[in-house]
């Protein structure tokens, strides 16, 4: 077993504790420094929660430190803040997965403070398995492509009535087919939270209440709120427990457990003013996260509860993909761009205005009507991606296969996304091998293959694409559009 290095650092300071309770005129003070607090500690790591398999560079780590009675142990992020790992009892384990990327090598502090207030910091390093790639549920909640994922108000949404934050009724037995089915009430625009600082614990108006507050979740665990200037308004901690997948278990997917006040306005409705730390995760994707909080953390019979609706647009890769595969159809009906699914606009490049309606000047509302439009292609001969069931499936990957309306399939190709071409129309590039996506054509051009597809809109249920005139806008010139949906 590869032998860790022991390190010991300077106390860094004090901290204020209650005056020691004395008895008889005298009381015994434990008095250590920083090299002889971990003296007799015993330490070995394990590769399960359990401690039964030994494993030399084991996440799971068994201390016990006879000195203290108890010790607070925690690391020191790469921004120079302190992440927890745990505290309290001088024995017990804990678990330590840095984030992917760092040195196996790593630097583990345990702080004491004795009743008088005097505090020592010890540490001591431990060479452990790095992550090589994120959880399920932290892809989805921090991005498995950029590892911070922004978050805001869901406001406007079809899932809580519109609501952002209220109150719901429930049992916890059964979900429905959405939060709709049991919400009471709720605050539509972020801004009249300002009305509700009653739930609050400080009864103060700090800046998440407005639409356009964010917090950002990163993948080593840290969350941080900012008002809608940037200001940092607060930041915390968070672990996802019990994550259940594809499957609910009963009314959740799993428990966001954070620090006190770490989210946005993370008040339980009608306590008198309670951080809710432990939330119920009732809906987790790319682009949605609703978060519920039975009354006092558990349903009892039927009984009230809180939500809040919290939306995401910053994760491209993930809504593409949802870090799996994702199937992707013609947007026929839609409304961002006056109904159809490929066609032409006019544009420069300068501005987006509110949808691609603003720029549109002709389209196919009927996929099938793309039978019509082969002297656009390159081969000029229907393949059966001219139907409005005809298929694309993005995997995360980077391959992409068309299937027509049977299931069968009619091209494949690989792609990537080029975030750094972002600019005020769109939000980045998505490149591809020749024909690759579903009547990848220019429009006008006498049968060109588009492979530069700009993104100029993605959610977790439809993808716009665009592409100026032989690549670039030149002044207003033409362009052509694709509008698909999540299948």
């Amino acid at each position: 077993m590869k032998k860790s290095i022991l390190l010991f650092a300077v106390a860094l300071g004090m901290l204020t504790a209650c005056d020691p309770i004395k008895e008889d005129g005298s009381m015994k003070i434990d008095s250590f420094t920083s090299s002889t607090l971990l003296d007799g500690a015993e330490f070995s790591q394990y590769a399960d929660q359990a401690c039964s398999t030994p494993q030399a560079d084991g996440n799971w780590i068994k201390y016990n430190v006879p000195k203290a009675t108890s010790v607070y142990i925690y690391y020191v992020k790469a921004d120079g803040s302190e992440f927890k790992l745990t505290s309290g009892s001088a024995g017990g384990v804990f678990n330590f997965v840095p984030a992917r990327g760092s040195d196996p090598l790593q630097t583990v502090y345990f702080r004491f403070v004795n009743a008088n207030g005097d505090e020592v910091i010890a540490s001591k390093e431990f060479t452990v398995q790095v992550a090589a790639e994120l959880k399920p549920e932290v892809r989805l909640i921090a991005s498995n492509a950029y590892g911070k994922k922004t978050w805001k108000w869901n406001v406007g949404n079809n899932t809580s009535s519109g609501h952002v934050w209220g109150n719901f009724g429930a049992d916890g037995s059964w979900r429905g087919d959405a939060l709709n089915d049991f919400v009471w009430w709720g605050v539509d625009d972020a801004a009249d939270l300002t009305g509700q600082l009653g739930h609050s614990v400080t009864g103060q108006a700090i800046g998440e209440e407005s639409n356009d507050a964010t917090m950002v979740f990163t993948e080593d665990g840290l969350v941080k709120c900012y008002d809608a200037n940037g200001s940092e308004i607060r930041n915390g901690t968070y672990e996802i427990k019990g994550w259940t997948g594809d499957n609910h278990d009963g009314f959740k997917y799993g428990v966001l457990h954070t620090s006190e006040g770490a989210t946005l306005f993370p008040f339980e409705i009608n306590a008198g003013g309670r951080y809710v730390t432990d939330y119920w995760i009732y809906s987790l994707t790319s682009d949605q996260m609703i978060l519920v909080y039975p009354d006092n953390g558990a349903f009892s019979g039927w009984s009230e509860g809180t939500y809040w609706n919290f939306k995401s647009d910053s994760d491209v890769s993930g809504m593409m993909t949802n870090y799996g595969s994702k199937t992707w159809t013609w947007n026929v009906g839609n409304t961002t761009s006056s109904g159809h699914v490929w066609g032409n606009f006019g544009a420069d490049g300068s501005w987006r205005g509110e949808f691609l309606n603003d720029f549109v000047w002709w389209g196919v509302d009927d996929a099938a009507d793309l039978t019509g439009q082969l002297g656009h292609s390159v081969t000029g001969s229907a393949t059966g991606e001219e139907n409005n069931d005809a298929t694309m499936v993005l995997n995360e990957d980077g391959t992409v296969k068309c299937y027509d309306a049977s299931g069968s399939e009619i091209r494949s190709g690989s792609y990537e996304i080029d975030l750094s071409t972002a600019d005020g129309w769109k939000k980045g590039t998505f490149k591809t091998t020749e024909g690759a996506i579903l009547f990848p054509f220019e429009i006008n051009a006498g049968g060109r293959y588009v492979t530069d597809f700009q993104i100029f809109h993605i959610s977790g249920s439809e993808m716009i694409l665009t592409y100026p005139d032989n690549g670039a806008f030149s002044g207003w010139s033409e362009g052509t559009y694709w509008n698909f949906k999540a299948k």
